[in-house]
């Protein structure tokens, strides 16, 4: 960011342009998002924190390959892109199983210990839903190279960039994750709780 005595290209303005726009873009509807609210009504935050965690490192790693200029390197390794897509998809799907296929309980603290999920697989999941999303790699191909410079910016503006990615993202995540956990509350009876179980399965 600009300083007195040294010129960085990402000065104020640039940055300020780049968070809103890049908040926007969070908030937009989008396969991401749908995921989360999905999540959110149908498990409450149980899991959430590594659920969002897959989709901050999944942007983290957009703007590295774009930072570094490897779009092209990126493009050449198209098929390892579509297996890994297909992997987080199927995960995906196992969720919503377990969604349609859970037994229903109106005590929405409790957990079914049959359904229990590895943090490490919630974290893959929305990982290779981020880096194969459209939109994201619209964002970060093909508008982030028009917001900033990156071929001038230097370590401390990736730094402040990347803090500044991870905060964006997790913010606007858990706003809509929080809103959907709480909406969970309406849902009392254990037909309502099927419903919606079925309708967040299918969003998923």
């Amino acid at each position: 960011i600009a300083r007195t005595g040294r010129s960085y290209l990402m000065t104020i303005s640039n940055y300020l342009i780049f968070t809103l726009t890049y908040f926007i873009a969070v908030i937009t509807p989008g396969p991401g998002l749908a995921a989360i609210i999905a999540r959110a009504l149908g498990r409450g935050l149980h899991g959430m924190p590594f659920f969002v965690a897959g989709f901050i490192f999944g942007d983290l790693t957009l703007f590295i390959i774009a930072a570094a200029g490897l779009a092209a390197l990126a493009e050449a390794y198209a098929p390892i892109l579509i297996v890994v897509r297909y992997g987080g998809a199927a995960y995906l799907i196992y969720l919503a199983y377990g969604l349609w296929t859970a037994p229903i309980s109106t005590d929405l603290g409790a957990t079914d210990p049959s359904q229990s999920e590895s943090p490490w697989a919630l974290f893959l999941s929305t990982y290779s839903l981020t880096i194969s999303n459209p939109k994201a790699i619209l964002f970060f191909a093909a508008l982030l190279p028009a917001l900033l410079n990156l071929a001038t910016l230097t370590l401390v503006d990736y730094a402040i960039l990347t803090i500044t990615i991870a905060i964006m993202i997790s913010t606007g995540l858990m706003i809509y994750a929080s809103a959907a956990s709480r909406a969970r509350v309406l849902f009392t009876s254990k037909i309502a709780r099927r419903r919606i179980n079925r309708i967040t399965g299918t969003m998923l």
